[in-house]
């Protein structure tokens, strides 16, 4: 089955459908996980061409979703756009034997890096020490580790860096609109918008693990200072990116409007930081400590201007 033509069956996000629209995600979810499962990773899953820049597509998982992240993996390993490598950082603290299940060697036989790192540092494990060692003719992708990812995923997010080649490149963003939502809290703005869509924004707060692309010298030093990372948002990567990106004058783009609803790993959810960040109000929190670090990337969040 084409997972392709699958993508386009999904809801648009944004959109709410009352009663239907709920079965609809279950059954166009379940439709993709099949044809994942159905599909075979080809030998050479990895691209093998020379090329002018180097995709890296980078990962992190933690013991209790282990065993489920080969499936966002795989996905990975079925792009049209096919990537050179594939990372997946890991924290020895969390698996001091380095063992690992069969899920995840067999995919290491077939080209995936498994990756060790000192210190666990949540999601931020996913872009820190690949974007801290990237070379100038690399491009680092980064990706949740519970999301099935469409196969037009690298492809799309390619063609906008093609485009864009200076600017941090997304699937998927929440936008800042002015008298529309409030600044606050990035996590109630709007995904249905057209800002960052035919003109890089600052006002955009990115899901990091949705697909997202950080071009050579994106960051600056400030982005990978450990100490401010975890007292003002160790468990935001997302609101940090948004804030690293201002800060350094980065602006984001986005490779569409209308952005359809992840597929979620099954049985990935059982714990999940979004929970902590909403229900616990620590992403209000996070935003206030990062506002008064960053009061000029708060501004240009804001008001769109340098």
């Amino acid at each position: 089955m084409n997972r392709v033509f699958i993508e386009k069956l999904k809801m648009i996000e944004g959109i709410r459908i009352p009663f239907f629209g709920k079965y609809w995600f279950m059954w166009s979810s379940k439709l993709d996980r099949y044809a994942l499962d159905k599909q075979q990773i080809p030998n050479n899953p990895l691209n093998t061409d020379i090329r002018d820049e180097t995709v890296i597509c980078s990962l992190t998982s933690f013991p209790d979703r282990i065993d489920y992240v080969h499936k966002a993996i795989k996905s990975l390993m079925l792009q049209t756009y096919k990537p050179d490598k594939i990372q997946l950082w890991l924290a020895n603290s969390q698996f001091p034997t380095k063992q690992l299940p069969q899920s995840i060697t067999s995919l290491v036989e077939m080209g995936l890096d498994v990756c060790w790192c000192d210190e666990d540092i949540f999601g931020h494990k996913k872009y820190y020490n690949a974007v801290k060692l990237q070379k100038e003719n690399e491009v680092v992708i980064t990706f949740d580790d519970d999301i099935i990812y469409s196969p037009l995923a690298v492809e799309r997010l390619m063609r906008k860096h093609k485009q864009y080649p200076k600017c941090l490149v997304c699937e998927r963003a929440q936008a800042y609109e002015k008298d529309k939502v409030s600044p606050d809290n990035p996590v109630h703005w709007k995904t249905l918008s057209n800002i960052g869509l035919n003109s890089p924004s600052y006002s955009l707060c990115t899901s990091t693990g949705g697909g997202f692309l950080i071009p050579y010298g994106a960051y600056n030093a400030d982005a990978f200072d450990l100490d401010n990372i975890k007292s003002l948002a160790l468990k935001n990567d997302d609101f940090w990116a948004m804030f690293m990106a201002a800060h350094n004058k980065t602006r984001i783009i986005k490779t569409r409007k209308l952005h359809r609803i992840f597929t979620v790993v099954f049985g990935s959810q059982q714990v999940q930081l979004a929970s902590d960040n909403i229900h616990g109000n620590l992403s209000l929190l996070d935003v206030r400590k990062l506002k008064q670090a960053y009061p000029d990337a708060w501004r240009r969040i804001l008001t769109d201007e340098d």
